[in-house]
């Protein structure tokens, strides 16, 4: 640990140099005064105070002079302290501010696979608790390092007066080392394990913080209670672990320098017997001994926290060694109609979550042998100019229809063959021309907090005139208006404010406002009622002309909207067609989308001829008769809804 250790904070300080070098100036003056004050004092003593004890009479001028000589001294190493203090302070936040920031750009820029694979409570305790433990002993580090240079100076001041007391500076240095590496040995296994106990605490309280509704609704506060208090409670006994260790190794550090000052004590007095050293001599040895007693304990400081720095800088390491293998290109789409094609595409997930983390690859064979393509040679097109603009992917769960949409979108690449966009390879594409001319809306829709206007914008340089088109177009402009504030309306954490349907139409506003060249919607309108979700569909299709859509669908009114359908069965298609030359053709396609309707009848909910069944006209009540949205009446089915039409 001793050598990785200091190998990383000297990575570190290499990193904020300008920072560090100037607090290790700072210290190093400061280790350099407090041994210039060790000499005047012998000094003092040596040719003032033991020539007064003589004489019987006090030299006061000479004794004022060596008074403000000390007292200089200490000025200027107060000024060398505060120096020290502020920029190594400078140093460490530096650091944790680059970390902090390399790690966000590592989880922005993997592919969205990674992060499925990853506990989100373990990615927030890397930003916080690793980061911290790795450049934790960055604080100290500058004064142990002038730690060094006193020790260096001062061995030399000790050969010089008395080589015997030489011995029990080399003497508490050997000490020094050994309790390092007893103190590695026993600390580094617990330092491992806090780290783990931390993550997993912080994912805990993630997942009940982020499934709240879930928790209370099934009345599961108690047990979420005790496996958050588990966790705890083992972290708790890792920390008094630690403390045990580091209990017994501070006071040790601590002691040292005042087993010195008792070993020179003892030595010089028998030194001076012998006539080799003389009385001012030893007041200056033991003044200097005296005075390394804090600098030791920053030495031991940041010894006693090396292997935090290994382990904490360990698994930031490992997330920022993560390769990304999302590469993009350098070529930009030309003008053209939107022509998106799938040609003999297979995806594969890779089940080891490792081969991410660590960066390993497996090969291809290896992949096939271990999990099932989720796709497999699917080929399809969607193509204005052919009359399919509008593509709908049909499928029953776990047939493919989410994978699809992000291949589409190029949020995973194939396993095999090519996805093209009027016919440039998804891949080949660069970064700014992928995000400008695609936009995938997916089931899950997320609100930032924030305002509508900036939930819509996301920092794009959109004007108000194109985001009320936006927010007509997904239907949401009726209850965006009726929002205090409107626009400027603030939604709250992941739009608590909103009801799931109206987060959807926010999530599709933000993705019409960009006109994209091709607009992917995985079950995008699934928390809405079909009545609204018709009236969405209805308005893209006739005001985005110049776009296509990619259209994962099960209700069979969207379904029927769309020019040709596509019918995904194990990852691989088995049907295309339009929705009609399908329901009379495949009877597996009939089975499915039947089986949606049937489904919704059994829970009242199908629409016969814009009636309800019991004769009432439908507008967005849910089947017991009350408002299933906050504002009352935006349109929005409820989950029973969602789980029967499903």
């Amino acid at each position: 640990m001793l050598i990785p250790g200091l190998t990383r904070l000297l990575r570190g300080s290499w990193e904020v140099r300008g920072w560090f070098v100037t607090a290790v100036l700072g210290a190093i003056a400061f280790a350099l005064l407090q041994i210039a004050t060790s000499a005047i004092i012998g000094r003092v003593t040596e040719q003032v105070i033991v020539p007064s004890f003589s004489a019987g009479d006090v030299a006061g001028g000479a004794l004022a002079l060596g008074g403000l000589a000390v007292l200089g001294i200490a000025v200027a190493r107060a000024i060398g302290v505060l120096t020290r203090r502020v920029f190594a302070a400078a140093s460490q936040y530096d650091l944790f501010r680059i970390y902090r920031e390399r790690l966000v750009t590592v989880y922005a820029r993997v592919p969205l696979l990674w992060h499925r694979r990853q506990s989100t409570g373990t990615l927030l305790s890397s930003v916080y608790a690793d980061v911290e433990a790795a450049f934790f002993a960055m604080a100290p580090f500058p004064f142990a390092l002038s730690t060094m240079v006193m020790l260096v100076y001062a061995t030399i001041v000790v050969a010089r007066i008395d080589p015997v007391i030489l011995l029990v500076m080399l003497a508490l240095i050997v000490v020094l080392v050994v309790l390092n590496i007893l103190l590695q040995r026993y600390a580094a296994p617990i330092a491992v394990q806090s780290q783990q106990l931390r993550a997993e605490v912080a994912q805990i309280a993630h997942e009940s913080f982020d499934g709240a509704n879930v928790v209370k609704s099934l009345g599961r506060e108690s047990v979420e209670e005790a496996r958050f208090a588990d966790a705890t409670e083992r972290l708790r006994r890792n920390g008094i672990r630690f403390g045990y260790v580091r209990g017994w190794f501070d006071p040790t550090i601590d002691a040292l320098p005042n087993l010195g000052i008792l070993a020179v004590a003892v030595l010089g007095a028998w030194r001076i017997g012998e006539g080799h050293l003389t009385t001012g001599q030893l007041v200056e040895v033991s003044y200097l001994f005296t005075l390394m007693s804090l600098p030791i304990r920053s030495f031991g400081w940041v010894l006693g926290d090396l292997s935090r720095t290994v382990v904490g800088g360990g698994r930031v390491q490992q997330i920022l060694d993560v390769p990304d293998t999302r590469e993009h290109g350098t070529a930009t789409l030309p003008p053209g109609p939107g022509t998106l094609r799938f040609e003999n595409v297979s995806f594969t997930y890779r089940d080891d979550p490792k081969d991410l983390v660590l960066g390993r690859t497996t090969s291809l064979a290896d992949q096939r042998t271990r999990i099932s393509d989720a796709l497999h040679d699917v080929t399809l097109s969607a193509d204005p100019t052919g009359g399919s603009r509008v593509v709908a992917v049909v499928g029953a769960t776990g047939s493919g229809k989410s994978t699809l949409a992000l291949l589409a979108a190029r949020l995973a690449d194939p396993t095999r063959g090519r996805i093209t966009l009027d016919g440039v390879d998804l891949r080949d594409l660069t970064h700014d021309a992928l995000t400008t001319e695609v936009a995938l809306v997916l089931q899950q829709a997320f609100v930032f907090d924030g305002t509508v206007r900036e939930n819509v914008t996301l920092g794009a340089d959109i004007d108000e005139d194109t985001i009320r088109w936006a927010l007509r177009i997904a239907q949401a402009d009726g209850f965006v208006d009726d929002l205090d504030g409107g626009l400027d309306a603030e939604l709250g954490e992941r739009g608590g404010s909103l009801s799931g349907g109206q987060r959807q139409r926010i999530a599709l506003a933000r993705a019409l406002a960009r006109r994209p060249r091709l607009l992917i919607l995985d079950d995008a309108t699934s928390a809405c009622d079909p009545s609204v979700e018709l009236a969405i569909l209805d308005g893209i299709r006739r005001e985005l002309t110049d776009s296509t859509l990619l259209l994962v669908a099960y209700r069979k009114s969207t379904i029927s909207l769309a020019d040709a359908v596509v019918l995904l069965e194990h990852g691989c298609v088995t049907a295309q067609g339009t929705h009609e030359q399908l329901r009379a053709d495949v009877p597996a396609y009939r089975a499915l989308v039947d089986a949606y309707d049937e489904a919704a009848i059994a829970h009242d909910l199908l629409e016969a001829d814009g009636d309800r069944a019991d004769g009432h006209k439908t507008d967005g009540d849910s089947t017991d008769g009350h408002k299933t949205d906050t504002d009352g009446a935006d349109g929005d089915t409820t989950d029973g809804q969602k789980e029967a039409q499903r």
